[in-house]
């Protein structure tokens, strides 16, 4: 009895002791340290979301997560988007830390620890809940001709793949009116174009150099194709490819499945191609740019034509890359004739041999020819 009397004593003393502290609550301490800021969690959850509705241990049947992450690894933004570039400079494309703040309209920052422009570039799972595309508005794309202006790319679900696949600037701009024998351009460098995301601006049919004398007669018809229109990149690059025939389209971003079998179920849906007889080399309404040769063969033909060109002027080494420095810059009179050179790294650098649009990749490539032909 007199140790139960003790025992109520003592907790009797202890609530009271709790009261009186509780009492004399103190002013709050500061801050402490913000909390992770991973790729993850750099934009927080949102509330009620639930892990297991993309984490899922069964079967995905909504998102197809794991799918897609295997899909991404064989794509070159995982293997070959330079993301070692992840400097403030460059971040912003090539590492997904800094797209996220790009995209958000932050200053883009040096991250030491980056990583390749992935998932949460893209999309913000965790924070929407869904995985809706970060960004839909329309792009501006530089001026990289002088005299062109800027344009304005709306592709749909493309204007997110035009916020890095978009020229940058160059300095000096390769200018149309420069004719005379005593307008002369200096180049004090061998990468003397405007980056390597010119996509968007082939795709346009924008963003290349125009000689004067030359009659220009627009662009192919993925240009203003309403499909393309609303789907951008995704339509072609995206396609879900044909079970069993390899692994292509989806977040491989591949058109190809190999070196030479490509993935054309983009290609032939309603509004576009007809699957009948048609292959990547499809020519169609520019067949008579090409004298009948298919896309990627008229296109690498001219392409050669015009490196051979070059090269006997010196511009270019054998590898392609401008023969310039600043302590050896080219100097090329009348400098509108730089054009050739410039055409030459546009459609070199878009990487499509022609398809994105081949009545204005053919033409660009011809007047080139033809100006480096005169005497």
């Amino acid at each position: 009895m007199k140790r139960n009397i003790t025992l109520f004593g003592m907790l009797a003393v202890a609530g009271l002791l709790a009261g009186i502290l509780e009492g004399c609550k103190g002013p709050e301490g500061p801050a402490g340290p913000p909390g992770e800021t991973t790729v993850v969690n750099l934009e927080g959850f949102k509330e009620g979301i639930n892990c297991g509705d993309c984490h899922n241990p069964d079967t995905d049947t909504t998102y197809y997560v794991w799918a897609r992450k295997y899909q991404w690894e064989l794509s070159k933004h995982f293997f070959g988007g330079d993301f070692e570039r992840s400097q403030s400079t460059c971040g912003g494309c090539h590492t997904t830390e800094g797209f996220i703040e790009a995209a958000s309209g932050k200053t883009v920052t040096t991250h030491v620890d980056a990583s390749p422009p992935g998932c949460f570039a893209c999309h913000s799972p965790h924070s929407r809940g869904d995985f809706s595309l970060r960004i839909n508005e329309p792009v501006t794309l530089n001026e990289t001709v002088a005299g062109s202006g800027t344009a304005t790319f709306d592709y749909g679900k493309g204007n997110l793949c035009a916020q890095c696949h978009k020229p940058r600037t160059l300095s000096p701009l390769p200018d149309p009116t420069k004719t005379a024998a005593t307008d002369t351009i200096t180049i004090t460098s061998n990468r003397w174009y405007p980056h390597y995301g010119v996509q968007s601006q082939m795709l346009m049919g924008t963003g290349g150099f125009r000689f004067a004398d030359y009659t220009y007669t627009g662009n192919s018809n993925h240009t203003d194709n309403s499909v393309i229109k609303q789907e951008g990149c995704i339509a072609c690059h995206m396609a879900d490819a044909t079970a069993g025939s390899g692994i292509a389209g989806g977040h491989t971003m591949n058109i190809n499945y190999n070196e030479n079998s490509y993935l054309l179920n983009g290609c032939t849906v309603s509004g576009c191609h007809t699957s009948s007889g048609f292959t990547v080399d499809y020519i169609g309404a520019s067949a008579s740019l090409s004298g009948g040769l298919g896309t990627h063969t008229a296109t690498e033909a001219y392409m050669d034509t015009l490196h051979q060109l070059l090269l006997d002027r010196e511009w270019i080494t054998e590898s392609g890359s401008i023969n310039a420095s600043s302590g050896s810059p080219l100097k090329i009179a009348p400098g509108a004739k730089a054009g050739a050179l410039f055409n030459y790294l546009f459609i070199e650098h878009d990487l499509s041999k022609g398809s994105h649009n081949t009545r204005y990749a053919l033409e660009l490539l011809k007047s080139s020819i033809q100006e480096l032909r005169k005497l």
